[in-house]
């Protein structure tokens, strides 16, 4: 099962507007497994910067939107593009990300 490999913990932060101002509040965590992106093509259609992306696979249930901005300790990834790979007995999302 691919959810064994769900060992790092991630927190979501979305922007929130308040009046006139906004801030990143935080929606909560979701364990999920990271790797770097090895697929050039793919970053460059997205225009990511090459050694800077990564995949992070999580449950299909994660409350996350493309925008946020994920923390794993002092290391903060903005979410790209998030593929819904949610079928069969392996569902998952599959997110994109930049980090910082």
């Amino acid at each position: 099962m691919i959810q064994k490999w769900y060992t790092t913990t991630f927190t979501v932060k979305r922007q929130t507007w308040s009046g006139e101002s906004s801030s990143n509040v935080s929606q909560g965590t979701f364990n999920g497994h990271i790797q770097q992106m090895s697929d050039e093509n793919l970053q460059q259609f997205l225009g990511l910067r090459f050694g800077k992306a990564f995949k992070i696979y999580c449950a299909p249930a994660t409350d996350i939107k493309e925008g946020d901005r994920i923390e794993n300790g002092s290391i903060n990834y903005d979410v790209k593009f998030i593929l819904d790979r949610n079928i069969g007995t392996e569902g998952h999302l599959e997110v994109i990300v930049e980090k910082l």
